[in-house]
């Protein structure tokens, strides 16, 4: 089965630089990491690819390779870097991919490595064992977080406290977790080393904190936006005004400006979430939502009753009248 281009893969053109290769594996890689799309067979699969084009394009020699001769390499019926061609052929070049690849053993650079240092956790451990007898590990565990949308836009430091097993014992763990500022429902933060080893294991499983957001009095989250529904006078909607509004960081000033109608956005260019990938933060949208009185005094009443007249003479209703007026008498005629 042909496999697709590398740089289409990662989203990026033939003469992206070695950063916007690294950015755009980043971004796909956190996306579809198995960690965060558990018995996800596609993620799985998505994931292996990016991994694969990922390990190609980051190394100079490796991607002037792939430039130059393709997936197959050069003589791909059999001759020079053909299948099973020794060293300086492009299946030696490349590390083997038709060997296998595991999505779940990190990918290039050791993404499990990557995701701990990128969510800015406490991955306290050695580095990754390699060769040597394949070793038994302890039960991975979890553990739901709550925290406010606030702590989710600037991010926090937690400490949590839960029993795990450390050779055949009840262990009551107390651990400080660094929440970083972007962070999403759902999203699991991963602390190696931290979950269970019980005895006849050779190494603990790893601890994943499950990020829950809790419900907020005034904001609402759209992926990295902030939602805001601002209750305006139908005066101040008219005339216009200046109101200070919260933000997940603090204040903002809003100019309403006269004319505004039910329903209208205003959109306040930076003040969402960050975004965890380091792209550009989310924005706050500010919905005006018209507070109509159900009662009037008489100074309100006639002060109305004289803006209805004085609207009666506007161009839209003053046109609209004139349609029903010209409908009813085609009506009549027919």
């Amino acid at each position: 089965m042909a496999k697709r281009d590398y740089y289409a893969v990662l989203g990026v053109s033939r003469s992206a630089s070695a950063d916007e290769i690294k950015k755009a594996y980043r971004k796909l890689a956190l996306k579809f990491h198995p960690d965060q799309n558990p018995g996800d067979t596609k993620a799985e699969a998505k994931f292996k690819e990016i991994s694969e084009a990922y390990e190609v394009l980051k190394d100079d020699k490796k991607r002037k390779m792939y430039d130059q001769f393709g997936f197959a390499g050069p003589g791909a019926a059999g001759g020079p870097g053909g299948p099973g061609a020794g060293p300086g052929g492009f299946a030696g070049g490349f590390g083997g991919f038709s060997g296998g690849f595991d999505p779940r053993s990190g990918g290039p650079e050791g993404f499990n490595d990557f995701f701990g240092d990128f969510f800015g956790d406490v991955f306290s451990g050695g580095g990754r064992a390699s060769g040597g007898p394949r070793q038994t590990r302890g039960s991975d565990l979890r553990y739901s977080l709550s925290i406010s949308l606030e702590e989710a836009a600037t991010g926090c430091e937690k400490k949590i406290s839960f029993i795990r097993d450390r050779g055949g014992k009840e262990d009551a763990a107390k651990l400080s977790i660094s929440v970083p500022g972007g962070v999403k429902e759902g999203q699991r933060l991963k602390l190696r080393a931290e979950g269970d080893q019980p005895l006849g294991t050779s190494k603990p499983g790893d601890l994943y904190v499950i990020v829950q957001l809790l419900p907020h009095p005034l904001f609402k989250r759209r992926d990295n936006d902030v939602l805001l529904e601002l209750p305006v006078s139908f005066v101040d909607a008219l005339l216009g005004t200046n109101v200070s509004i919260p933000t997940l960081t603090g204040k903002a000033n809003l100019k309403i400006p006269a004319g505004t109608h039910p329903g209208q956005v205003f959109r306040l260019k930076g003040k969402g979430f960050p975004d965890i990938g380091g792209y550009a933060p989310g924005d706050m949208l500010v919905k005006v939502i018209i507070d109509i009185p159900n009662e009037l005094n008489d100074s309100e009443r006639k002060a109305l009753e004289a803006l209805r007249s004085a609207g009666e003479q506007s161009p839209l209703v003053k046109s609209y009248k004139e349609q029903v007026q010209k409908l009813f008498r085609n009506r009549g005629s027919s």
